[in-house]
């Protein structure tokens, strides 16, 4: 299974019908509300990874026409900046979809898309070093808008990144 397949899958014992189920609850108690990554239900489902992962299939146009519609049916909220809709990344650009759902992958398994420089996935691809040049051209003001969109989805920005502890030499 790739890195993909995995954001869509449903990590948990529930089935996709009670995921939705279960954001529809909240929508309808909580119309106005964001709902944080973090958040968790009450019965233990974690509805705003949940959602995260369904706008990053989205994205990435790895969510299918039906599960669009089902969630576009229950008033799902693809993007919380009405100024800022959800980007797309086509079909054709592979490299940039396999990069964009590696950093999906870092930021869920890590809580934040800071994807080490020296990153490498299980086959092999520079993942660091690909987002390493995106930043440093979106610092320089090179990068198109179509790719800046994507990245700063994820949690990826063109400021400084923070520093860890310095330690002796």
């Amino acid at each position: 299974m790739d890195s993909t397949e995995g954001l869509i899958s449903m990590r948990t014992h529930r089935s996709a019908a009670s995921a939705l189920e279960l954001y529809s609850a909240f929508r309808q108690q909580h119309p106005h509300t964001a709902i944080p990554e973090n958040y968790v239900t009450e019965c233990g489902f974690q509805l705003g990874r949940w959602q995260y992962r369904q706008r990053v299939a989205r994205m990435l146009g790895t969510l299918p026409a039906e599960r669009i519609h089902q969630l576009d049916s229950i008033g799902f909220v693809w993007s919380e900046d009405d100024d800022a809709p959800l980007p797309a990344v086509t079909r054709t650009d592979s490299k940039r979809r396999r990069m964009l759902a590696e950093i999906a992958a870092y930021r869920e398994q890590h809580g934040n898309a800071l994807v080490p420089a020296n990153y490498v996935n299980a086959d092999g691809e520079q993942v660091g070093q690909w987002l390493y040049r995106a930043v440093k051209k979106w610092r320089a003001d090179a990068l198109p808008d179509e790719e800046r969109g994507p990245l700063a989805a994820l949690g990826v920005s063109p400021g400084p990144r923070p520093r860890g502890p310095r330690t002796a030499a």
